[in-house]
């Protein structure tokens, strides 16, 4: 399965600003026609996120699905995104609080820095045995570090 879409359409449209390529659903969307090995380690960090999320909220969905409403299945999917969001409000407000300088986006770009996920992905990307060595669920390690 092709995973990297590069000169995506999509991208082209949801991504704003200066960035250029996206972790979407599994796979990843680029404005650019290629991408060092770096980006695509960063990138691949975030697909594996992705898929523990799933695996995580697969069981849970699966039962409130069977015993509430068949909608619960799509927790499986949105998990990831459900928590990078619920993850960067509050460090939004963390950091709307702490930084000395709030405005020009610095408040924005220091929560979204502050992810678990981007943490982890971030702080890898340089490393080409990364995605070999990683264990499971990696990225929880980061919770509690801004």
């Amino acid at each position: 399965m092709k995973t990297i879409r590069y000169n995506s359409k999509l991208a082209k449209i949801i991504l704003f600003g200066g960035y250029t390529t996206i972790m979407f659903f599994g796979f990843i969307l680029t404005k650019l026609k290629e991408l060092s090995e770096t980006n695509i380690r960063h990138e691949r960090t975030h697909q594996r996120q992705f898929f523990e999320c799933m695996e995580i909220a697969a069981i849970p969905s699966v039962l409130l699905s069977l015993y509430v409403s068949a909608w619960w299945l799509l927790l499986i999917p949105l998990f990831y995104y459900i928590l990078y969001g619920v993850e960067w409000f509050i460090s939004l407000v963390y950091h709307l609080f702490t930084d000395e300088r709030i405005g020009g986006g610095k408040v924005n770009a220091n929560a979204y820095r502050a992810s678990a996920f981007e943490m982890e992905a971030k702080l890898n990307q340089d490393n080409p045995n990364y995605l070999k060595e990683r264990k499971w669920g990696a990225w929880l390690h980061y919770y509690g570090k801004i």
